[in-house]
């Protein structure tokens, strides 16, 4: 068995922990350790799991361990999965295996990056493209053709339509929908239960049914450097 912790010990964590269990049953593929958590001391404990520490820790558990230790992303956030990666990408002995609910569909034909976490009755469908530690919450669904960049995160219930492309580090909120063929840009968040019929550039939240740019992350900065 390898041994594997997760990063992140909050609720989604503890959700991840759970798939894992379950994919895990009967196989006995993987041991685990403990969460890694930035917020939490070691030595605490998040139910029946122990908290090992932050990232210095995972770093010593890393070097110590006899194999390299997998890491799983307990997080949604594209921004802070792709500052984690960035750091721990960098220790040859850290790995980010694929994690798939036994209650997913994914079609063989589908290409799911490093890291990548699919929940339960989530449909990836054929030639899809998922990119490093990408996760698909509940019931979540993408069509044939698309492609989710590295970062990326779906939650509930929200469904891509095939041949859609989206960039980095872009979330998709819950029950969102997008529309065939379309193109969104990277660093993007669709709000809840949005439904997007052209396409959204770089950098913007987008809601509404038609989905609207509500927000782009330039003007916030300059705003915010402002101090308005």
């Amino acid at each position: 068995m390898q041994d594997l912790v997760i990063y992140g010990a909050g609720g989604l964590g503890r959700e991840v922990l759970a798939y894992l269990r379950a994919a895990d049953f009967g196989v006995e593929r993987w041991n685990f350790l403990g969460f890694i958590d930035d917020g939490k001391s070691s030595g605490s404990r998040v139910g029946e799991s122990k908290v090992l520490g932050g990232m210095a820790e995972l770093v010593f558990a890393a070097a110590t361990a006899t194999n390299p230790v997998a890491v799983l992303m307990g997080l949604a956030d594209p921004a802070a999965k792709a500052a984690l990666y960035a750091k721990l990408s960098l220790n040859p002995r850290v790995t980010f295996p694929v994690l798939v609910h036994p209650l997913a569909h994914v079609e063989a034909s589908a290409a799911l990056g490093a890291g990548t976490v699919i929940s339960p009755y989530c449909s990836v469908s054929v030639d899809t493209t998922l990119g490093l530690c990408s996760f698909f919450n509940v019931g979540a669904q993408i069509g044939h053709d698309s492609v989710l960049g590295d970062f990326g995160s779906v939650m509930p219930h929200a469904d891509i339509s095939g041949n859609v492309t989206i960039g980095a580090r872009t979330l998709v909120g819950a029950g969102a929908k997008i529309l065939q063929g379309l193109s969104i840009g990277a660093d993007v968040t669709i709000g809840i239960g949005s439904v997007v019929l052209k396409d959204v550039p770089d950098r913007c939240t987008v809601m509404g049914y038609p989905a609207r740019v509500v927000k782009k992350i330039e003007e916030e900065r300059e705003r915010e450097g402002k101090g308005t």
